[in-house]
């Protein structure tokens, strides 16, 4: 699990409601993850839903996003806090535990890696830890996009209001 928290202060052109952010940035979020729930006000919302493609094997990340929006109008300004975490989708899980799995079974096979041995060696050892840190870096990357998505979705906000 990975704890996200995102802000910015958007200098707003003209006096704006909240609820205008809540939609423009409700629709910036749709484009990178798709959102199951929206709860709460238009100042205080919560946003749940999952990273990753629909037509893809696997999702990426499931997210839960604490959104507040502080309008001022006298100084025409905004501030949007985004906090939440996201953490490994369930599908991610089992498809890297069931790889892990099936290579477990396969190292079973005598000499998997240099066929001519009887028995598996260090270098079938160092597949297996190769494997483990390419499966630990790609689910933190995975992780990790989610906050730059929601960088660029407060850059959007900032571009079409400012």
């Amino acid at each position: 699990m990975k704890h996200i928290e995102v802000s910015k202060k958007i200098n707003l052109g003209k006096a704006v409601a909240a609820s205008e952010l809540k939609k423009a940035l409700s629709g910036y979020l749709g484009k990178s993850i798709d959102i199951e729930e929206i709860s709460g006000e238009d100042t205080d919302f919560k946003i749940k839903g999952t990273t990753g493609y629909p037509s893809g094997l696997t999702r990426h990340a499931r997210v839960d996003l604490n959104i507040s929006v502080f309008c001022q109008d006298q100084d025409k300004t905004a501030r949007v806090i985004i906090s939440g975490y996201a953490r490994a989708a369930r599908s991610l899980i089992i498809f890297y535990s069931f790889a892990f799995l099936l290579l477990l079974v396969v190292g079973l096979l005598p000499g998997f890696y240099e066929t001519g041995q009887e028995e598996s060696g260090a270098i079938d050892a160092l597949f297996f830890l190769i494997f483990g840190i390419f499966i630990v870096f790609d689910v933190n990357n995975k992780l990790s996009v989610t906050k730059e998505n929601l960088e660029t979705a407060l850059n959007s906000l900032d571009t079409m209001f400012g």
